[in-house]
């Protein structure tokens, strides 16, 4: 609502600034920027798993990232999280066929669109290929488009698919299990249970699927993370749980997210200092193992919630940049790979240090796989799909 005393102009100025969810797309628009500079981490600290890997940035800067790769612990839990708070409405509002026909276009045409046309150029610039000698198209066929069993090279968009399930589950089990009209307040016990339960199956999980490991092209080392969002935003949209988010739940969010984040940095940076393995976090039932389940299980219940009431809170008011980012964000997401393994060839050919590469390739990364998505949302006929 406009301040009582606004002039008109600056009224109509102030609601053209808003959106039904500015602060959603502005929360997502941060994500996918975090998702371009994570891919540029990867490339030069070595601690994931990407296209390249390049000479790795030094100390401190090297322990700096790493640290701040923690976010990856959580950050897709946030992305799922606010798909599922949107999900719920949308089934109602267009219906069982309209919304399945509407996600499936919304989501697989981009995705479809990946695969088919910069897919073959990225997997084709990965060092793994060395060796093939039967040419482009044949390893686009064979290794890309048709792999069967293993899904064909999806990259970044396997999240597309991934949330095309999801939505689908939902709205089958709601014709199966319809809605009830109940609005129950949320609890910090619910919370606890759920970062209980996600820290349980992630420990099992990772016995047969240590983080990092894929098994058909998904790290399903982390699905337990990306369920949990999904079905929180869901179950949370469904109760009016974020209509606004309890002050004593925020505060809750806060201390645990922030309490999660201090003691992933001081596991992975005492670690890192002792010289101990970092592989021994990923799974295969050790005590690290045991650790990082735990953090993860309190971070990917906490940091969304958090997020999601900091945003609603101090970002629900748009202005041009901030408009034509949100725009861009989804069409950034679904280029940005095929811009950075342009930009890392790109960096090969000039000598500086690693840091400084990691800097430009982080930077113009974001700058140009935004200017692209901006320039294809003002494409006729393709803007509905990004």
């Amino acid at each position: 609502m406009a301040p009582v005393g606004m002039a008109p102009q600056a009224r109509a100025a102030d609601q053209a600034g808003r959106s039904r969810a500015a602060w959603a797309d502005q929360l997502k628009a941060v994500l996918v920027v975090g998702v371009i500079v994570a891919h540029v981490t990867i490339a030069w600290t070595g601690v994931g798993s990407w296209v390249f890997t390049e000479g790795p940035v030094r100390e401190p800067l090297f322990s700096l990232l790493v640290l701040a790769s923690s976010a990856s612990l959580f950050g897709l839990a946030v992305f799922f999280m606010i798909a599922g708070m949107f999900t719920p409405r949308s089934l109602e509002r267009k219906g069982l066929r309209k919304f399945l026909v509407d996600r499936a276009v919304r989501l697989g045409v981009p995705m479809l669109f990946f695969i088919v046309v910069l897919a073959p150029f990225v997997e084709w610039a990965d060092p793994d290929r060395a060796g093939w000698d039967r040419g482009f198209a044949a390893y686009t066929v064979e290794r890309i488009w048709w792999s069967w069993p293993t899904p064909p090279a999806w990259g970044p968009t396997w999240f597309l698919a991934v949330l095309l399930l999801f939505s689908v589950v939902h709205a089958v089990a709601r014709q199966l299990v319809p809605r009830r009209d109940v609005r129950t307040p949320m609890r910090r016990r619910q919370l606890v249970g759920a970062a209980v339960a996600v820290a349980l199956v992630n420990l099992l999980v990772r016995f047969e699927v240590p983080v990092g490991a894929e098994v058909g092209r998904l790290a399903l080392g982390q699905a337990p993370a990306w369920v949990t969002g999904f079905a929180l935003g869901v179950v949370g949209a469904e109760r009016g749980w974020f209509d606004p988010i309890p002050p004593e739940i925020a505060r809750w969010a806060r201390l645990v997210g922030t309490a999660s984040m201090v003691s992933a940095a001081l596991v992975v940076g005492t670690a890192g200092v002792l010289g101990a393995d970092l592989e021994a976090f990923a799974g295969n039932g050790t005590w690290q193992s045991l650790v990082l389940a735990a953090i993860e299980g309190a971070l990917v219940v906490s940091m969304p919630l958090w997020l999601v009431g900091v945003f609603r809170r101090l970002f629900d008011h748009q202005g041009r940049l901030a408009r034509e980012a949100s725009r861009a964000a989804f069409g950034a997401f679904v280029v940005h790979q095929i811009v950075l393994v342009g930009l890392v060839l790109a960096s090969h050919a000039v000598v500086w240090p690693p840091e400084v590469e990691w800097l430009v390739v982080a930077v113009l990364g974001v700058l140009v796989s935004f200017g692209v998505g901006a320039l294809v949302t003002r494409i006729p006929g393709v803007r509905r799909f990004v």
